[in-house]
């Protein structure tokens, strides 16, 4: 017992002086960190939000519709198309067609070349999702890589950006192939996403390494010295010293006891965050489709009077336009027209396989039609498959027909980590209060993280300050 106590007011100093010292290393790290988890619901609040989130495509009678190949001759277009999609616009039904990287329109009744099909297409789906049919177009640009204003997160490429003659700088970026929207930013969005981005990600630092090596000694070194003020605290109590009764001593100590615990659970799921994101799977590269024009010839009056849209699309290297038509989606072969019969499924797999080859078996295949749980808004693409493996890390695999793109990849190590980050980071356990009730909580231990850092530096600065004299 007496060695216990000979051996406590020393782990005593020891802690009071690494705890400082680390402190004042990641300090300005973790301040960072919280004044910008602080903004967050304040910036997610003053963000512009769209008019609308879906684009409905008018359905067309096939009468008199010329196949893609009929309508490609008439223009004089011959290759390969990597995309060749039906659908009507302004009350006429158009072929979009990709050939060599280059996007062409067709009339799909004559044949017709459509200069300006694209960009205008993009206007117009940009008018539409932001609601404004008045404002000036100032500029029309295709964008093939995410940047600072249309980030990852958006996962959409290539998008169109359409830029309003506005006085709030309001830009569009929109998907013309899926005629969905990208993401609306304005100048508010731009320099508060900037903000977030640098002082909460990073992204000033462009060696990804390096980023990675510092944000992760810091929020380690956040996380300990969390810890060990908690420990140092418990170790003066019960040794029965006194206290200091300096007033900012006090409020750092106040402040440390309230919310050292959810420092440690912050920087914690942080961490946790940013290095499962370093061990994603291996995704294999899947070619472009190459489909010859002239044998595009599917008879579209032959299949209903009237269709929503048709897809061209790759399964195992057979192509069928995926269709609605008659009120149900379709397969049909885009020779000649032969039904593929249960073609979603059939197709589901084929993407699955293609990005990610699984030697296990199929346990089920399911329909996701809303963004919950594993599958989250961040992935952005709905309605998808999701196939699920037996394997030991219960892969499921989540693929989006329409385009045949892979959307998500989740294992047992995703799951655990997304409910990590989800619980202890974006605090959804307490989601049954209310969105604002949830912000307002996590928000005032975020700042009270921030001061608790900054009073603890303040105090470790007048202390060293002290000593020169």
């Amino acid at each position: 017992m007496k060695a216990h106590r000979s051996r406590t007011p020393k782990l005593i100093a020891l802690l009071l002086r690494w705890h400082a010292r680390v402190g004042m290393v990641v300090g300005l790290a973790i301040i960072g960190w919280g004044l910008s988890g602080l903004s967050h619901p304040i910036i997610s609040r003053i963000q512009p939000v769209a008019d609308a989130f879906t684009y409905k495509l008018d359905a067309m009678s096939t009468a008199d519709l010329l196949t893609v190949a009929g309508a490609s001759e008439r223009a004089g277009i011959t290759g390969e198309a990597s995309a060749a999609r039906l659908l009507a616009w302004r009350g006429r039904p158009y072929y979009r067609v990709v050939v060599a990287d280059a996007v062409i329109w067709l009339d799909a009744r004559t044949g017709e070349l459509i200069p300006r099909g694209e960009p205008d297409y993009a206007v117009h789906l940009a008018r539409h999702y932001l609601g404004d049919q008045q404002s000036a177009i100032q500029s029309v640009e295709l964008q093939t890589s995410f940047g600072d204003d249309y980030v990852y997160v958006n996962r959409l490429l290539p998008v169109w950006r359409v830029n309003f003659a506005r006085d709030d700088g309001m830009r569009v970026y929109v998907d013309t192939a899926s005629d969905r929207l990208g993401t609306v930013v304005n100048n508010t969005k731009a320099m508060t996403s900037t903000f977030f981005r640098n002082v909460h990600s990073w992204v000033f630092i462009e060696n990804t390494a390096l980023r990675l090596s510092l944000m992760s000694l810091c929020l380690l070194g956040g996380g300990l010295i969390s810890l060990a003020g908690l420990l140092q605290y418990y170790l003066q109590w019960r040794a029965g010293r006194g206290w200091r009764p300096r007033p900012l001593l006090r409020l750092h100590r106040g402040l440390g006891l309230a919310v050292a615990i959810t420092a440690v659970t912050f920087t914690g799921s942080g961490l946790y965050h940013l290095w499962q994101k370093q061990f994603l799977p291996s995704i294999a590269e899947v070619p472009p489709m190459a489909a010859a024009l002239n044998k595009l010839s599917l008879d579209w009056p032959s299949l209903s009077p009237y269709l929503v849209q048709a897809d061209l699309v790759n399964i195992d290297d057979d192509y069928y336009f995926r269709v609605w038509a008659g009120g149900e989606l379709q397969y049909r072969r885009a020779a000649n027209g032969q039904l593929l019969s249960d073609g979603e499924a059939v197709h589901a797999r084929a993407i699955a396989q293609a990005y990610m080859p699984v030697d296990a078996p199929l346990l089920a295949m399911r329909t996701v039609a809303a963004f919950a749980g594993e599958y989250g808004f961040v992935n952005k693409r709905l309605p998808v498959i999701a196939l699920d493996y037996d394997n030991a890390e219960h892969l499921s695999v989540y693929v989006e027909p329409r385009s045949g793109a892979l959307a998500a990849v989740v294992r047992d190590s995703d799951r655990v980590e997304g409910l990590s980050f989800s619980v202890l980071h974006k605090w959804h356990f307490i989601d049954g209060l209310g969105r604002t009730a949830r912000d307002s909580i996590s928000a005032f231990f975020a700042a009270g993280i921030a001061l608790m850092f900054i009073l603890g530096m303040v105090l470790y600065i007048r202390r060293w300050r002290r000593r020169l004299e």
